[in-house]
């Protein structure tokens, strides 16, 4: 893979809200909000969406499925490698998160049915079916919890994409937990 396509922008070109959000949420500017910096509007954007995906109904282990489910089905190494790190930092367990980076059914039956929901959401572009839904909300999740996975898949969506137009280098904090897809994908 070609590395950084797109500019690592120096901290003085990051936009001062991405700046700012990125500092106080990750002590430094991860590469990724570098790279979307080339346009201001999508680093405030993913930062935005994320403060607000951290204010829903979800647990963090549960925003954690989520966020790599997606990731490791887009098949994104910077994310999946990021939120590996905020995972263990989060002390999301350690079997969750292996499971999760080598797409593999979660021991648990409830996460499980958040992994397949949140599968199906991506894979069918939004187009789950009743049943698809009804066994989602007969796993214990709600109506709001429905509407809070798409907007996790949202935010992954631009990470994901962004990460696969530019190339963006992983970034060394991160490299502990390097991860490329199967050749299964």
């Amino acid at each position: 893979m070609t590395q950084d396509r797109f500019p690592l922008h120096e901290d003085a070109q990051v936009p001062e809200p991405a700046r700012e959000l990125s500092m106080s949420k990750f002590g430094m500017i991860p590469n990724l909000i570098r790279s979307m910096s080339t346009s201001p509007q999508l680093a405030e954007a993913y930062l935005t969406l994320n403060n607000l995906f951290e204010q829903t109904s979800l647990t963090v282990i549960e925003r954690h499925v989520i966020l790599l489910t997606i990731s490791a089905r887009h098949q994104c190494h910077y994310c999946v490698a990021a939120h590996s790190i905020t995972a263990d930092m989060s002390e999301v367990p350690a079997k969750i998160t292996q499971a999760l980076r080598a797409q593999e059914v979660l021991e648990d039956p409830r996460l499980e049915s958040l992994r397949q929901f949140t599968l199906a959401v991506v894979e069918q572009r939004g187009w789950v079916s009743d049943a698809q839904v009804e066994d989602f909300l007969g796993a214990g999740f709600t109506d709001q919890q429905v509407l809070e996975v798409i907007l996790g898949v949202g935010l992954k969506t631009l990470s994901n994409y962004t990460n696969h137009v530019t190339a963006t280098t992983l970034d060394e904090p991160f490299a502990a937990r390097r991860w490329e897809p199967s050749a299964s994908g």
